[in-house]
């Protein structure tokens, strides 16, 4: 019998934003940049394009285990799972060690190993909010990639797609940066 993952069974339920790509099936970094590329030149002669470049810091130490859970719950994930990622991930410790020295426990109240497995798919669920921000059909779109973000815009000019930056930023659910 076929164990199916996460990204598989998350793929055929639909429910992670299709421009989110990596650690999922049919969605590799070449297909993200076919993405790009079609949307560039289906502005050219026509429209400006403008991008802008968002690259989260620490994206899989800084995860807030609580935010995670909540979005896997809006998008339909069943609470068996995310009650044992929550048990997975709540209650973990570290310890130092180095020149004979051994520290007490520290706790980790936020963060994912950096090895772990689910890291990709984890990723795609605690930022899917931020990917689906934009309005494809008036001249937005967003190509996630892991941590890596990039937000472009069409429009008639510099001064236009500044002002559709600014709207997906400030709207409901938008980014809530100000881009200036």
């Amino acid at each position: 019998m076929y164990c199916r993952g996460p990204a598989q069974m998350s793929e055929a339920a639909g429910i992670l934003p299709s421009n989110h790509f990596s650690c999922r099936p049919g969605r590799t970094r070449s297909d993200s940049l076919h993405y790009l590329i079609k949307f560039v030149k289906d502005a050219w002669r026509k429209e400006v394009v403008s991008a802008l470049f968002l690259d989260i810091k620490n994206a899989f130490l800084s995860i807030t285990i609580t935010q995670l859970i909540h979005n896997m719950g809006c998008r339909g994930v069943p609470a068996q799972y995310t009650n044992w990622l929550r048990q997975k991930l709540e209650s973990r410790h570290t310890t130092l060690k180095f020149d004979g020295y051994v520290s007490e426990q520290i706790g980790l109240p936020i963060g994912i190993n950096q090895g772990c497995l689910l890291l990709g798919i984890i990723f795609q669920f605690y930022n899917a909010d931020l990917v689906d921000i934009c309005k494809p059909g008036k001249g937005e779109e967003i190509i996630a990639f892991m941590d890596n973000t990039l937000i472009l815009v069409k429009g008639k000019s510099l001064a236009e797609t500044n002002a559709k930056f600014k709207r997906m930023m400030m709207r409901e659910g938008g980014g809530g940066v100000v881009v200036v």
